[in-house]
């Protein structure tokens, strides 16, 4: 049930409409209550959502106690890593069971880890990486920083199952959502920035990256039959694609919240404006790379173990970050590809002194923004190919294909009788390899790609422009609407709802 869907602006508007008309006292109970059925009727049939809610339910219980011990208990350090376990296992085992079957099977040979995943049926809990990474922060956060009132078992699970979050984030710590306690009251400011959240992502989701992915899903999908310029344009277009659709799809969450007077952390922020990997990932899934720094990064020791230490513990936090997001060799070669990255250029800070910041000169800054983005859009190659197998058809398509291009020539000269015979019967030279379709697409989504950055790195100076100017909101919905009416396709699936 996504936020674009009908299904969900028709449970929205009953939830918000009987949401404002109850006594302030009873609006989380009624939230509390609407999450629940939110995560029944969002899996993937309502028998599987009853199933998974009450496992949930278990698991919440399970790591409330452990918070509700870690708080009062004099073992408060056995508590806390009790419940990172306990969080790492139930995610571990649902996310990642047929992976380690796989591994061990590729290590082994061995039939039994080959026929075990066929014998037993699991399917993924819904939002199980995003509401077992928020308990990890809780569990910790509640041992490092142990004061302020203990939170009450409905309140916790209040925390854990708010639904506009629930899908795609941002991960909440704690303080995220209690700060938000005690100042639920209607608020024009809040529904107007609510309102232009929701059209932001709705134009990101439905009008750029549902259109780039039906351009782009043919090439990633039998990549060996694509020259070097599809190859090259699907992972450019695919950059762009987990962009608009992720970012869009959390500026709606961000605007839901908002809508029940709840100010949720910003999760992108240009990100593709960035002149160094370092400050992507400050920028780009800031819950995400937040968290990493906070719960993996900093207690390997961070910065403070020495030079190659501190390389290392770049590489494991983002090869963690990789595996969170998903079961296969594709996502550890992403994670690792970026520690290298940011491993060589914390070298090239220490060592030789390079400003991985914002460059006094344009052009050199432009020039590293532009880098940065193509680095992105490699790595995208690994994110988004389906298996191992597939990511190393497409880079290798790269390589090969480059290399017939530098010996076309030759070839014409002594096999292009061959190939024209052929074409009288056959039609089109089958040597050709194909072209990707609609290319125009994404010069379009790029252009659209561009806007949505310029708008998040000014969004203080739109706000305030716009501010007082309702009219300029209204036009601004009735234009979206008629555009989605007339342009939009259909609608892909959630890129980070897989994970």
């Amino acid at each position: 049930m996504l936020y674009n869907s009908i299904l969900f602006f028709v449970f929205f508007s009953i939830v918000y409409s009987i949401y404002w008309l109850l006594p302030e006292k009873r609006r989380s109970d009624f939230l509390l209550l609407s999450s629940g059925i939110f995560y029944i009727v969002a899996s993937a049939t309502i028998l599987s959502g009853f199933y998974f809610f009450l496992h949930f339910f278990v698991i919440v219980l399970l790591n409330y106690y452990a918070y509700f011990k870690i708080r009062t208990s004099t073992r408060s350090r056995s508590w806390m890593i009790t419940a990172v376990l306990l969080n790492a296992f139930n995610l571990g085992f649902f996310k990642y069971f047929y992976f380690i079957n796989k591994i061990l099977f590729d290590l082994t040979r061995y039939p039994f880890f080959d026929e075990v995943p066929r014998i037993l049926q699991i399917s993924l809990p819904l939002a199980v990486s995003f509401y077992s990474f928020q308990m990890i922060a809780a569990a910790v956060d509640a041992y490092r920083k142990p004061e302020g009132e203990i939170v009450g078992l409905k309140q916790y699970l209040g925390f854990v199952i708010f639904f506009p979050i629930l899908i795609v984030g941002p991960i909440l710590r704690t303080k995220d959502y209690f700060i938000n306690i005690g100042h639920l009251s209607p608020d024009k400011d809040k529904i107007v920035r609510a309102s232009y959240l929701i059209i932001s992502g709705l134009i990101k989701k439905l009008l750029i990256a549902d259109p780039v992915a039906g351009v782009i899903a043919p090439v990633f999908s039998n990549p060996g039959q694509y020259d070097n310029l599809s190859l090259v344009l699907a992972a450019f277009g695919y950059a762009i694609q987990v962009y608009c659709d992720f970012s869009g799809l959390t500026d709606m969450a961000r605007g839901v919240g908002l809508y029940f007077g709840f100010e949720l952390p910003e999760n992108f922020n240009a990100p593709l404006f960035s002149p160094s990997g370092r400050e992507l990932w400050q920028r780009w899934h800031m819950s995400l790379s937040f968290w990493l720094r906070d719960y993996i990064y900093f207690p390997l020791g961070g910065s403070r173990k020495g030079e190659w230490r501190t390389y290392l513990n770049l590489i494991i936090t983002m090869t963690v970050g990789g595996i969170w997001h998903g079961s296969d060799y594709t996502f550890i070669a992403w994670g690792f590809y970026w520690g290298v990255i940011l491993a060589f250029e914390r070298f090239l800070v220490g060592k030789f002194g390079w400003n991985d910041e914002d460059s006094k000169s344009r052009i050199i800054n432009f020039l590293r923004i532009q880098f940065v983005f193509c680095l992105f859009s490699f790595s995208a190659i690994m994110f988004r190919a389906n298996s191992a197998t597939k990511m190393l058809q497409h880079i290798t398509g790269l390589v090969t294909n480059t290399q017939n291009y530098l010996s076309e020539s030759l070839y014409s000269l002594q096999l292009g009788w061959i190939e024209n015979s052929i074409g009288l019967v056959t039609g089109p030279s089958p040597f050709v390899l194909e072209s990707m379709k609609n290319i125009e697409k994404i010069g379009y989504s790029y252009l659209g790609f561009i806007v949505f950055h310029l708008i998040q790195s000014r969004k203080d100076l739109l706000l305030k422009w716009g501010k007082g100017r309702d009219w300029l909101l209204v036009l601004s919905g009735v234009i979206t609407v008629f555009a989605i009416a007339l342009l939009s396709e259909d609608s892909g699936a959630c890129i980070y709802c897989q994970f």
